[in-house]
């Protein structure tokens, strides 16, 4: 067997691997030889299962292995001889192998290479970022969120109030055609139903009361199925079966349900809260910004086909969730081709971030451990309200845990940049 290497470009070379007819031959014979001694077929006994018939059963199969075998050594030979830097699978089509009539083959197969660029500095990048600061308005405003969202329902004596709650059957219509009825659904003043207007709305369930019967004018929002009645005028059919108010909890439970000693130790807990809210945008808007400044001053080529391919594999993703909001395949192709431009900076962009977070998480010894898959593994459960285990399952089964790999690696990389450099807080205003 014989592997050649030849450029095309700095970032893909093409591999030849040449193996003569008996280096093959010989391979394949092993193959079979150790195929009779493992398969079984009725009516024979191990091993003693006629060539001619596990020719016909297994041939085609066992002589792409081996001839996938060849290629695989050829190829691990070529990078450890050259020292190249492998990025994304190997590429070759059926055309790119040639069998002769003895039985020797050559096959051409396609590797795309690292760029080769000089890493940069990446410790104590200087950035600017936003002062962090709560105010008390913010905190009384949470808290009365808070203890709005704590409410429990008790059944209204005199009508819905603006902070009520209704249980209803709602009806929507075109002409006299039901096209949608829905019992038990939960009403409030502060959320308008898509389609109806908000003051013809407010008013007719403002005061409502058990047994209320509303039918509101309604055009058929963008998103609407079927589709060809988007934009038209239609009617919603209201009628009210039960309406609550919402009694909030006073002060006292708040506070223990918080685990606080009073309320100024409920505010600071508050406060507290909102500071590492806001502290964690400030620090995902630093990070941002730091990983933009390195990918504009490091200059590198990268490989086109896996530019390609993060376009491609975009455009699946957008096809798909455009026709799931009810745009034709038509509609959501020709939406697609217009961002053609903007899909290729996209792929060009995360292409080099991610070469520059691999090359930086490798300078620094900041690989992904089992402990920090686990921990991915229980907040992803916790979130999701299900176990560990069925997490996974469910990224084992799709094989998803090297993209998790990469999303634990690359908060890991953006977290070092953020805490080696130099950041200096200015006024927010």
């Amino acid at each position: 067997m014989e592997a050649t290497l030849e450029n095309t470009d700095a970032t893909e070379v093409v591999v030849t691997v040449t193996v003569p007819a008996d280096e093959f031959k010989t391979e394949l014979e092993n193959g079979f030889k150790q195929l009779s001694q493992n398969v079984k077929m009725k009516g024979f006994r191990p091993g003693k299962v006629p060539r001619s018939i596990l020719e016909k059963a297994h041939g085609q199969q066992l002589r792409s292995e081996c001839q996938q075998h060849f290629v695989q050594r050829g190829l691990q030979e070529i990078v450890q001889e050259k020292a190249l830097r492998p990025v994304g699978q190997p590429h070759f089509t059926k055309d790119d192998l040639e069998v002769a009539d003895d039985g020797s083959f050559t096959c051409r197969v396609s590797l795309m290479l690292r760029p080769e660029y000089t890493l940069g500095d990446y410790k104590g990048l200087a950035v600017d970022a936003p002062k962090v600061e709560v105010t008390d308005e913010e905190v009384d405003t949470a808290l009365e969120q808070f203890q709005q969202s704590q409410g429990r329902p008790e059944p209204a004596a005199d009508g819905l109030k603006e902070d009520g709650m209704a249980l209803a059957n709602v009806e929507v219509l075109h002409g006299e055609e039901t096209l949608m009825s829905r019992d038990g659904v939960r009403l409030a003043i502060g959320t308008v139903p898509p389609g109806l207007d908000e003051e013809a709305y407010k008013a007719a369930l403002l005061g409502t009361t058990d047994g209320t019967e509303h039918v509101l004018e309604m055009t058929f929002p963008d998103d609407f199925q079927p589709e060809e009645l988007r934009g038209e005028q239609g009617t919603c059919k209201i009628t009210v079966s039960q309406v609550f108010d919402m009694t909030r909890p006073t002060e006292e439970e708040l506070i223990k349900m918080v685990g606080a000693e009073d309320m100024a130790d409920l505010k600071e807990k508050v406060r507290a809260d909102i500071q590492r809210q806001k502290q964690a945008q400030v620090d995902a808007q630093v990070e941002l910004q730091l990983l933009e400044s390195l990918i504009g001053s490091h200059g590198m080529d990268v490989p086109e086909r896996l530019v390609a391919d993060q376009i491609e594999n975009r455009k699946r993703a957008l096809f798909e969730q455009l026709t799931q909001q009810g745009s034709s395949p038509e509609d959501a192709g020709k939406a697609i081709e217009e961002q053609g431009q903007a899909l290729r900076n996209e792929a060009l962009h995360n292409t080099k971030a991610l070469f520059l977070m691999e090359d930086i998480a490798q300078a620094e010894d900041l690989g992904v451990k089992n402990e920090d898959v686990g921990r991915k593994f229980q907040e992803i459960a916790q979130r999701n309200q299900t176990s560990v285990d069925e997490v996974q399952k469910y990224y084992q089964e799709n094989n998803l845990l090297n993209q998790l790999a990469m999303e634990i690696l690359e908060l890991k990389v953006r977290a070092f940049l953020r805490e080696n450099a130099e950041i200096s807080e200015v006024d927010p205003s």
